[in-house]
């Protein structure tokens, strides 16, 4: 029973995670680009960013290490069986890998951008790290059409 709810949670934080950051990547580009001040706005925006990818990460552990039948640990054969067959491979492990990265990239953005010295590198720092955080989260989520697909939309 607890596998649906988290996995359905898991689905929907997403498009909390991808807004997010659409919002903040707008507000750094302009802030970058037209040498905006960072103000407490931009501030929140992005801990409300990062503390997104953080909760989804979370749920994506606990289907990862305790709920899900595609993972390694609820495989007979584990990890190494599972890289033969494609679907398994992607969520046993390029899934969770590549979601990683993008977690990393959106907190050393968020560090960067903190330690900056001037405004325009802070939105600088955000504004790439983000962007590079958001191509890594595109290329692993499941998108309709692949072989291992789900909806984009996971009904209730």
């Amino acid at each position: 029973m607890a596998y649906p709810a988290v996995l359905f949670l898991h689905s929907w934080l997403r498009w909390v995670v991808v807004v997010l950051c659409l919002l903040s990547l707008g507000r750094s580009l302009v802030g970058w680009l037209g040498g905006r001040e960072w103000t407490r706005a931009d501030r929140r925006l992005q801990l409300f960013t990062v503390s997104a990818f953080d909760t989804q990460m979370l749920l994506g552990l606990v289907l990862y290490f305790g709920l899900s039948p595609f993972t390694p640990r609820s495989l007979e054969g584990g990890l190494r069986a599972s890289l033969a067959i494609p679907t398994l491979r992607f969520f046993s492990l390029e899934h969770p890998a590549t979601m990683l990265l993008s977690l990393v990239c959106a907190h050393a953005a968020s560090a960067l951008s903190q330690r900056a010295p001037v405004p325009v590198s802070r939105h600088r720092a955000w504004a790439i790290g983000l962007l590079l955080a958001m191509v890594l989260v595109s290329l692993a989520i499941p998108w309709p059409g692949l072989p291992h697909g789900r909806p984009l939309l996971r009904g209730f």
